[in-house]
């Protein structure tokens, strides 16, 4: 009984609210095309039906976790985006606990990184992307690597939930390319236990009660080279919840991830329910000689076998590209291209689609996002208030799928 009128109570919450907001952007907005701000299904309508039901064990149950990977280039390393979409989830339910997920410490790695993770860099490091064709480095899950050969090097670790107020844990797991390290990071404060698992390269230190700051230092090896190499960190809360995951990487396609050698065995520790894919911005950012919408499908056919032998029940959300010029002049044309290979993508592997190409307002629309102080002079990228509607509106399209599938459970 206290299931079904904490339904009803969430479901009718939503339903104001969501329309409120919905119809807000939309006044605001009057550029948008808000009749495209809807999830797609050009293969099996209940695609995400897995991802909503384990979500209601969450909410209705307080039982488990459920996990999103939100993949992407510069859109999603730069922070604004993951970080206001994390804090929109937990707008799903009240009280609903939403757990920051992976995440790569970029700063280590000499780049941008959010601003509500903060790394003090400690020793020398250089960073090795998977977004550059000159790089050649053993990637994991993150798609970057940080590298120090530095015996004195090291990192302070905090990360914060919202404006000070830091964000603590009881487990943090280092992803790392054992193969190669040979010096041993050891943390401060003492962990309680430590787990190792060699074949994945993933390191998990416990601590029986809530930490929220760690640093870091290694242990040198007597003899040899010194080396190690970090691919990402995950802190890990006890309660159950949604857990956000971002993986960007500035410049990334479609086949940079695809050069991960350890990316399954990495990802198992992550074990995404849902993956919203927002590769295609850098794949298609080029002349028409060097586009191939069908290589491009094969790379993304690719990236969801790798998703679906982590967890064979993983579901996906396949975002469109932004609008955007190619070299600031032309308007890139490839973007309709990439609509009508998402929807193919959709209909072969029974995927959700969201069209922020189509809601942005379609072809030449970034100069109107522009204009709006949404978007920068590079016809790219946008700006802070730019990707914070982009979250919004990806959001409440979730929002939208979320309530139809909690209608069909109302008596």
């Amino acid at each position: 009984m206290r299931k079904i009128t904490s339904l009803v109570f969430i479901l009718q919450t939503l339903l104001v609210f969501g329309q409120k907001e919905m119809h807000d952007l939309a006044w605001e907005y009057s550029f948008l095309d808000t009749s495209k701000s809807h999830l797609q299904y050009f293969g099996d309508a209940n695609a995400l039906q897995g991802f909503f039901t384990k979500l209601d064990q969450v909410i209705f149950e307080k039982k488990g976790k459920v996990n999103i990977v939100h993949m992407g280039g510069s859109h999603v390393q730069g922070g604004t985006l993951s970080h206001t979409l994390r804090m929109n989830l937990a707008q799903l339910a009240p009280g609903l606990n939403v757990e920051r997920g992976f995440f790569f410490p970029h700063s280590l790695a000499n780049t941008n990184m959010p601003a509500n993770i903060k790394v003090n860099k400690i020793g020398t490091w250089e960073g090795c992307r998977n977004s550059l064709p000159k790089n050649n480095c053993p990637w994991g899950f993150s798609g970057i690597d940080a590298i120090t050969l530095d015996t004195n090097a090291g990192f302070e670790l905090q990360s914060f939930s919202s404006p000070g107020e830091a964000y603590a844990f009881t487990e943090i797991r280092f992803f790392e390319h054992m193969a190669s390290n040979t010096l041993v990071p050891v943390c401060s404060p003492t962990p309680d236990s430590i787990a190792l698992d060699s074949m994945a390269g993933v390191r998990r230190w416990f601590f029986k009660t809530l930490i929220d700051s760690i640093s870091v230092r290694f242990i040198a090896p007597e003899n040899g080279e010194s080396r190690y190499t970090l691919q990402g960190i995950q802190m890990v809360r006890p309660e159950s919840g949604l857990v956000y995951h971002a993986l960007g990487v500035n410049g990334a396609a479609t086949k940079s991830f695809l050069r991960s050698e350890n990316f399954v065995e990495q990802g198992r520790y992550v074990a995404p329910d849902l993956v919203i894919f927002g590769l295609g911005i850098n794949d298609a950012y080029k002349p028409d000689s060097e586009w191939s919408p069908a290589d491009y499908e094969a790379r993304y056919d690719s990236l969801v076998y790798w998703f679906r032998e982590i967890n064979p029940d993983c579901e996906f959300i396949f975002m469109t590209n932004n609008d955007s010029y190619y070299k600031r002049r032309i308007p890139n044309k490839h973007a309709l291209d990439v609509v009508e290979v998402m929807q193919t993508l959709s209909k072969k592997h029974d995927a959700a689609l969201w069209d922020l190409f189509g809601t942005m307002g379609g072809l030449n629309s970034i100069a109107v996002w522009q204009e709006h102080g949404l978007a920068k002079s590079d016809k790219i990228h946008f700006t802070n208030a730019g990707y914070r509607l982009n979250s919004d509106l990806l959001f409440w399209s979730i929002w939208e799928g979320y309530e139809t599938h909690l209608k069909s459970l109302t008596p």
